[in-house]
């Protein structure tokens, strides 16, 4: 099952990027319509976190939100089989990227990425021209867990669970980069920090490695385009000396970033599911959890 799976990624890798857009259009059209929870959970976020937005509004960004999800299946399937030759082609800015990321080679560094619904293209970015390892969650999809795996293994030199953070840290001590995304409701090790106006369990990790390693933070991104995408990597003033001041500052350049590039950001996690307590629930009962790959 996983050499059929893997072909068939394969296979839509090879075709037009502008038709791999077009289908995918098509796909988060229909995954708009039928995953009716995550639709609910991406208008709640977005009207929460975007007050003066009005429901058509909502709607209209809600569906494009879900045109990129549906997009996401193609550039995760070129992110783990096109040749980097062609995988540069995609990025408009690509002189200016390369000088950005090689000018931090061979030093501690920690490339935050935001989740996205290419999270995986934005992840091989670095590759192209430095080493970098990674973390990752495991997939609750078995199979979709070792394609994922393998996929990325091209392109990140070692790949850390979430309890091999010792490993981690060691990466990191050896003067290497290591990629981590930090703007998820993990559910433990955080800390309530604002996020949009409203308080959202953040992991505390990226500063504890900034304390223990003294190393430099990057966040790192690529803006999808009508031709391609623009790369950025941006230095952020993490000092490792109190932790909700490091949170807030990632969390203030992700807010940022979703802001400038509104349709990119993954609007349909739950990212205030923990409340303080005595707050009640953020997400109305339409919103609550479904498993879906």
């Amino acid at each position: 099952m996983k050499v059929l799976l893997t072909i068939f990624l394969k296979f839509l890798s090879l075709l037009p990027f502008r038709f791999q857009m077009f289908l995918g259009g098509l796909i988060g059209r229909f995954l708009f319509v039928v995953l009716k929870k995550r639709r609910s959970v991406a208008k709640c976020n977005l009207q929460k976190c975007f007050p003066h937005f009005s429901k058509n509004e909502i709607h209209k960004i809600s569906k494009k939100n879900f045109i990129r999800l549906g997009q996401a299946i193609f550039e995760i399937t070129n992110s783990y089989y096109q040749s980097d030759k062609k995988f540069k082609k995609k990025i408009k800015n690509i002189s200016e990227f390369k000088s950005k990321i090689t000018n931090i080679k061979n030093s501690k560094n920690l490339l935050l990425i935001p989740h996205t619904s290419n999270i995986d293209f934005v992840a091989r970015l670095p590759s192209l021209f430095i080493e970098v390892n990674g973390m990752q969650k495991s997939a609750n999809n078995k199979l979709w867990d070792e394609v994922m795996t393998e996929g990325r293994k091209k392109f990140v030199k070692d790949l850390f669970l979430p309890n091999e953070a010792r490993k981690l840290l060691k990466a990191l001590n050896k003067g290497e980069s290591v990629l981590y995304a930090p703007d998820q409701d993990y559910g433990k090790n955080s800390i309530f920090v604002d996020f949009f106006k409203h308080k959202a369990f953040t992991v505390i990790f990226p500063s504890t490695l900034v304390k223990r390693t003294k190393c430099k933070v990057f966040l790192l991104t690529a803006a999808k385009t009508n031709e391609g995408y623009l790369a950025d990597l941006l230095e952020l003033n993490l000092k490792g000396e109190n932790i909700e001041d490091d949170l807030r500052a990632i969390n203030s350049a992700i807010e940022d970033f979703a802001i400038k590039n509104i349709s990119e950001y993954f609007w349909i996690h739950r990212r205030f599911k923990n409340r303080p307590e005595g707050e009640r629930n953020f997400y109305p009962d339409e919103a609550l959890r479904e498993r879906w790959l």
